[in-house]
């Protein structure tokens, strides 16, 4: 997939997924905020609602599980979304929260691994 980011006044591709076909699924973001595609997403495991990957939490977000499909914004409510679920994923073009650190990135990786999402 590949998402259109306005830098400035030049607008330019960042591709977050590769060359094998993806699968999707559907899902539901948590409201606060508007979430860009290709973010790296962990679910709360009380509600099983998405939102940003966060790897100091410990409401079940510190496991990446899933990378978003599509811009949402979810700012006044929850919303529905697309989640990338199996897919062959470009590090570089993937959003991951900020302030993450190598290691932490590393970890989110081999979790994302673990549910078939393969990051290059």
């Amino acid at each position: 997939m590949q998402q259109l980011i306005k830098h400035g006044d030049v607008i330019k591709d960042r591709v977050f997924l590769g060359g094998h076909p993806p699968v999707t699924m559907s899902g539901t973001l948590v409201a606060g905020r508007q979430y860009l595609a290709g973010e790296v997403l962990g679910q709360v495991t009380a509600d099983k609602k998405l939102k940003m990957l966060a790897p100091g939490a410990s409401d079940g977000t510190q496991t990446a599980m899933a990378i978003l499909a599509g811009d949402v914004d979810a700012t006044a409510s929850d919303e529905p979304c697309v989640i990338v679920v199996h897919a062959e994923a470009i590090s570089e073009g993937l959003i991951w929260p900020e302030g993450i650190t190598a290691l932490q990135k590393t970890a989110a990786a081999e979790q994302l691994q673990a549910v078939g999402i393969y990051v290059k």
